[in-house]
């Protein structure tokens, strides 16, 4: 582990942190909080307490490091006040560097509230690009093509399709009791009034002073390429002492166990392609069982289709260790996929779509499989391989194992990712 030659005072600012972490965004904000704290650094986190539609700061346990957490309500969270409250609160514990991390439209008011020429901006999902942070077109069923940078108002039309922004806004000032995600985005958009020209403009204008930019894939870099000169492709996490492998035998008449991690309920994380894969695994005579965590039961009724419930991070690792293979059929461009590094922690061969940042942590034939999103066909292929050859489950699962050790341990990120940043200040 590197330690800093000096001691640098670092502000996280995070808008919609909350622990128990749901999420991959925050386990990674937490980890490379602690990981500089670690290295010598004087850390301090904030975040709102605004629990309206879902959990910001939310913080529900202990943590390892200074925490100020800011309170706002519906109608205090604005442009405004959240560039007075943050700016006074980051401001007094004069950071050297601020990393804004979690967040959407308001982002653009903390680089103004805070300076941009300090702040590097990270960049978890689509936070920014798209409304709903996902780059996907719903009711088209297809990839966005455009995006708030290249068209806001087409972004705010998307949005705002079934109810104009104003019917959004009489809701959220009368307290319409709606749960995430509609009035949860649509209080942030219309609260930093992302749909005025004034506000782009002062978008550009920051971006173009921002200190760097950190993002988890290509895809993100290139849609911000025009507008920030530094930017850094930085992988997530995983911490590898809490998912490692464990010992077993898998006889020929025991079913294989297949896992679909994370939110299966989403229906960008692919569950139909896996579903379909899985008919066509079944017409082929094959043992295999298709395992899924999801607060809610899949519609599809299957004998093969268990769901494991909603899972805490606590139990993860665990049940990573009951399965046999790793399955990540995302269909929208996956920003990271933390459940494919965690199932290689595992030492469980890996099945991902070739998509995102899927793309740069599953090796192609050496850790798992690539097949084309919403390809059930190919995803069938690659997961009957893995069904029928024990050895190469093993083979894959241990280079997996490797790969996470040797480029994705928490150490190694932070020694190889952050901790030059903060040196060059």
């Amino acid at each position: 582990m590197k330690r800093f030659s000096s001691i640098p005072r670092i502000a996280f600012v995070d808008l919609t942190f909350n622990w128990p972490p749901v999420g991959g965004c925050w386990i990674d904000t937490h980890h490379v909080i602690e990981g500089l704290q670690a290295r010598g650094a004087e850390v301090c986190l904030f975040t709102p307490d605004f629990q309206e539609y879902y959990p910001r700061g939310a913080i529900r346990e202990e943590m390892p490091y200074p925490v100020v957490s800011i309170p706002f309500n519906r109608y205090t969270f604005n442009w405004f006040t959240v560039k007075k409250r943050f700016g006074h609160c980051v401001n007094q514990f004069e950071p050297d560097l601020i990393f804004i991390t979690d967040g959407y439209h308001m982002k653009n008011h903390l680089l103004s509230a805070l300076g941009p020429e300090r702040c590097f901006l990270r960049f978890y999902a689509y936070e920014m690009l798209c409304i709903n942070l996902h780059y996907y077109r719903y009711h088209e069923n297809r990839i966005c093509s455009e995006g708030f940078f290249q068209n806001p108002q087409e972004c705010r039309r998307c949005w705002f399709r079934r109810m104009p922004a104003l019917g959004r806004a009489i809701q959220i000032a009368v307290g319409w009791p709606e749960t995430h995600p509609k009035l949860h985005f649509s209080q942030e958009y219309l609260a930093s009034l992302a749909f005025t020209k004034g506000y782009r403009r002062r978008l550009l204008e920051n971006f173009s002073k921002l200190k760097g930019a950190i993002v988890y894939n290509p895809f993100m870099r290139g849609k911000l390429a025009s507008f920030i000169e530094n930017i850094h492709i930085i992988p997530s996490g995983v911490d590898a002492d809490r998912f490692k492998p464990v010992d077993k035998e898998n006889l020929n008449n025991q079913p294989i166990k297949i896992f679909l991690p994370g939110r299966a309920n989403d229906p960008l994380k692919g569950m139909d392609t896996l579903i379909l894969a899985g008919r066509i695994l079944q017409r082929q005579g094959l043992a295999f069982e298709i395992h899924y965590t999801a607060a809610m039961d899949c519609p599809q009724r299957e004998p093969w289709l268990i769901n494991r419930g909603w899972i805490g991070q606590d139990a993860l690792p665990a049940l990573y260790r009951e399965m046999d293979i790793v399955v990540v059929p995302s269909i929208w461009i996956e920003p990271f996929g933390i459940t494919a590094l965690e199932g290689m922690a595992s030492a469980i061969p890996v099945a991902a779509g070739k998509t995102g940042g899927l793309e740069l942590t599953v090796m192609d034939g050496v850790t798992g499989f690539h097949f084309e999103s919403g390809n059930a066909e190919a995803l069938a292929e690659a997961l009957a391989k893995l069904i029928r050859d024990n050895c190469l489950r093993k083979q894959m699962g241990l280079a997996g194992r490797e790969r996470v050790l040797h480029h994705y341990d928490w150490n190694v990120i932070l020694d190889e990712y952050y901790a030059p940043l903060v040196e060059k200040g």
